[in-house]
């Protein structure tokens, strides 16, 4: 086999560079598909406790699919009050930022007026006849409503693969025979997933609360509600702490003055340095141990591949493939050499 792929490995760069094309196209479909299956995979656990009481697949899965819709919802109605206030304020944020936003507009109009000077002289008059900018219209209610049906049905396409994810996931397992895997392996897979990703909501669980409470003491509006996108955006690594401190940049600009507009961000980026230096590596690095450059391409490939969901896949993927990985002839034959190698320079 690794004889073949040193043979093949134009055909396999094309391949894997045709899957990919191939992932992007079909994005509206696959992208619920494969969260779907990650989803399923988290689940797994409730699902075998379920089928240990006796419960059929059918209606264990069931009940797991229920179960998780049911307590997405309470925590939606649970942050009701919170949501609310932030929608009502939203026009004032909106007003708020745009008066910072022409302040600071009028404080360098004198960098803009020196720029215009400079395109005049390069650009010859006339210019290319581009312009007015309609372009550049923001969506309307319109808008809205042609994605509507869209979101809906790729909400019904992960609501269905993840219901036959949980129904069928064992039956796969034992087709996967055919291809040289043993079930266990795909069980073995399942488990450090989910294990991983039960670790992870517990420290985002934590540090969402400590985010929360901390700008409560702060005094920053909906306070809660940055706590609950602070755990949430914490999934998506790298990219989701970067993109939460900007937002609250902008709520501190919004709601304090002077240098206590910086302290928002600067409790939220101690919190999460905390999380990320001590919290994380002492409960996850012991028992998951995966290599930097390798999360950092699969974050990247995915979020690349499907923006925001494909950050929430990206690492579970990686777990799971590489727990088939090394129970793969391949990665034995390649263990064997190394040994051998390591023996023969000994």
């Amino acid at each position: 086999m690794t004889t073949f792929i040193r043979q093949r490995w134009p055909e396999t760069l094309l391949a894997v560079l045709a899957g990919l094309a191939a992932l992007k196209y079909a994005e509206a479909v696959m992208a619920p598909l494969v969260l779907a299956f990650v989803i399923a995979l988290v689940l797994t656990p409730i699902q075998n406790r379920l089928r240990r009481l006796g419960v059929p697949v059918a209606l264990a899965s069931t009940i797991t699919l229920i179960a998780t819709m049911m307590t997405l919802l309470g925590i939606a109605l649970l942050l009701r009050p919170w949501v609310n206030e932030v929608i009502v304020s939203w026009p004032g944020v909106v007003a708020e930022l745009r008066s910072a936003a022409l302040d600071l507009r009028y404080k360098l109009s004198g960098l803009f007026d020196m720029q215009r000077e400079m395109m005049e002289a390069i650009t010859p008059a006339g210019g290319d006849g581009s312009g007015d900018g309609g372009g550049d219209a923001l969506p309307t209610l319109a808008d809205a409503a042609w994605l509507a049906p869209q979101l809906g049905a790729q909400f019904l396409i992960f609501l269905g693969g993840l219901f036959f994810f949980l129904y069928g996931k064992e039956r796969a397992y034992d087709w996967a025979k055919l291809i040289g895997f043993r079930p266990s392996t795909f069980r073995l897979a399942e488990e450090r997933v989910a294990s991983y990703f039960a670790i992870v909501t517990v420290i985002n669980t934590g540090l969402g609360i400590a985010v929360g409470l901390a700008l409560t003491a702060y005094g920053l509006p909906g306070a809660p509600v940055w706590g609950l996108i602070a755990g949430l955006a914490n999934f998506v690594i790298y990219l989701g702490p970067a993109i939460t401190a900007a937002m609250l940049l902008l709520a501190g600009t919004v709601s304090f003055d002077g240098l206590a507009v910086a302290g928002v961000p600067l409790i939220y980026l101690t919190i999460n340095l905390m999380e990320a230096q001590f919290v994380t590596p002492m409960l996850i690095g012991q028992r998951m141990r995966l290599d930097p450059l390798l999360v950092f391409l699969s974050l990247t490939v995915w979020l690349w591949l499907w923006g925001p969901i494909g950050g929430i896949v990206a690492i579970p993927l990686v777990l799971w493939f590489q727990s088939l990985w090394k129970d793969s002839s391949i990665y034995k034959q390649g263990q064997e050499l190394i040994l051998s190698d390591t023996a023969r320079d000994e």
